[in-house]
């Protein structure tokens, strides 16, 4: 069982912007935004009980099947950072959640990230049901989240125009 506290913000990951993580702008790049989403979603995934242990017993895990970034202001060199997961929704074999890029230093949201995640036979290589254990997990991080307000840019899609005019 999960206890409520610790998924109220739910922390999935603390670091800071290395050197190496800037682009020719001076701003971190965006493949390092990703490179930390998926660090927050690989601690997220351990948080409910997908692990190491959980893949090798069971052979299953997990597979991004989508996921949406938005960019609202820039990250430097040295700032220190600390994205907050929150779990949307799931069923026995999806579930969706989101991640909040802050800028602890200056306190502002940076980015967002929204997931849709399959659980997935890593030997057949299609979707498959949680076990219970998983899915009682997930019930605990849902009903201790839902407090908690609506992430932004949750359900946004990307812009399109008409290039015509």
């Amino acid at each position: 069982m999960i206890h409520p506290n610790e998924v109220m913000p739910l922390v999935s990951f603390e670091g800071c912007v290395p050197s190496e993580w800037l682009d020719y702008n001076g701003h971190m790049n965006v493949a390092y935004y990703m490179h930390v989403f998926c660090d927050a979603t690989d601690a997220f995934l351990e948080f409910f009980g997908v692990t190491e242990n959980y893949r090798q017993q069971t052979n299953c895990s997990t597979f991004v099947v989508e996921n949406h970034v938005n960019y609202m202001k820039e990250l430097h060199l040295d700032s220190n950072m600390r994205v907050e997961t929150k779990l949307l929704g799931y069923d026995r074999k999806k579930m969706s959640y989101h991640h909040s890029l802050y800028n602890i230093d200056e306190n502002y949201l940076a980015a967002t990230s929204e997931w849709i995640s399959l659980h997935v036979d890593l030997k057949r290589r299609i979707s498959c049901e949680m076990p219970s254990a998983l899915i009682d997990n997930l019930k605990d991080i849902y009903e201790g989240q839902k407090g908690l307000p609506l992430p932004v840019n949750v359900g946004r899609s990307i812009m399109s125009w008409n290039t015509d005019s």
